[in-house]
């Protein structure tokens, strides 16, 4: 009991140091504000570019709900992945303290998870935002009575599951590189290419639509979309019932997190032998 109240207590200390980071120790609103208007102004340049190519062509609409939707929850894993994965370089290199928590009695698995569920209140108050301004200032065919919300909560559960897995495992292997500043981001934005975020995965090469349908963020895109468009979703599996989608999306998480502790572990395993974890230094 008591061993169960103190890892509870560290995961708590270790959602609110998350925050704190995040924020850059600034006042919530103060960072909220940025938190939504980020997503805001990226959905939008992209809606402008897509208006400026395509003009009043049909099925502009449908495709603009497809477009705005991946990127108002795209957030989750901006935030997830590239927050969680950078914060653990930081806790090294910048605050010196990566090796003081790594030996606290607190499970490090728990700490980096209380860590990435920092960014969650973020995320989604970007995403209802963003969905909110581009539904009424774009006339999206988004019915709030009409969302199919238990799908929608389900898929995103399991999709931000699978990012904080991910960002725990490259975030691990960024401890390896000499200088990892900005790999978090990058590792993001692969993944923005390759999850259906902002176009269709059959539109990509053969050998990366391959690789992008073994992810668990393309089914999630999919739920979202079905979930929130319904008949006007434009489907990248539309031979596919929702239930399979889900299937899917459960398999390819569950591989994920399997992958990502196997590599999570030779990473620790290998930083301890080379005693990357007690530098004091990214460089």
């Amino acid at each position: 009991m008591i061993a169960t109240i103190a890892q509870w207590r560290g995961f708590k200390a270790a959602t609110w140091l998350g925050w704190e980071i995040s924020s850059n120790w600034t006042r919530p609103l103060m960072f909220l504000i940025y938190s939504v208007l980020r997503p805001i102004s990226a959905a939008f340049i992209l809606v402008v570019m897509y208006r400026v190519i395509s003009g009043r062509a049909p099925g502009t609409t449908d495709y603009l709900a497809f477009l705005v939707s991946g990127v108002a929850f795209w957030s989750f894993v901006q935030y997830g992945f590239a927050g969680l994965s950078n914060g653990m370089a930081e806790d090294r290199g910048e605050y010196r303290m990566l090796k003081y928590v790594y030996t606290s009695p607190v499970d490090f698995y728990l700490y980096l998870f209380g860590r990435g569920l920092a960014q969650l209140a973020s995320a989604v108050a970007s995403a209802l935002i963003v969905l909110v301004v581009a539904t009424i200032a774009l006339s999206l065919p988004i019915d709030p009575l009409r969302v199919n919300y238990p799908l929608l909560v389900v898929g995103s559960v399991l999709a931000l599951a699978a990012v904080i897995g991910m960002a725990m495992a490259y975030g691990f292997l960024q401890l390896q590189a000499v200088d990892a500043h900005g790999y978090g981001e990058l590792g993001a934005s692969v993944l923005y290419v390759i999850s259906g975020a902002i176009f269709p995965i059959t539109v990509l090469p053969g050998i990366l639509a391959t690789i992008a349908s073994l992810s668990p963020l393309v089914y999630w895109m999919e739920l979202i979309r079905r979930s929130l468009l319904g008949s006007h979703a434009i489907r990248m599996f539309p031979t596919l019932s929702d239930a399979d989608v889900l299937l899917r999306l459960v398999v390819t998480t569950v591989a994920t997190l399997l992958l990502a502790h196997l590599v999570f572990s030779w990473a620790d395993r290998r930083a301890r032998r080379r005693g990357l974890i007690d530098m004091e230094s990214n460089w």
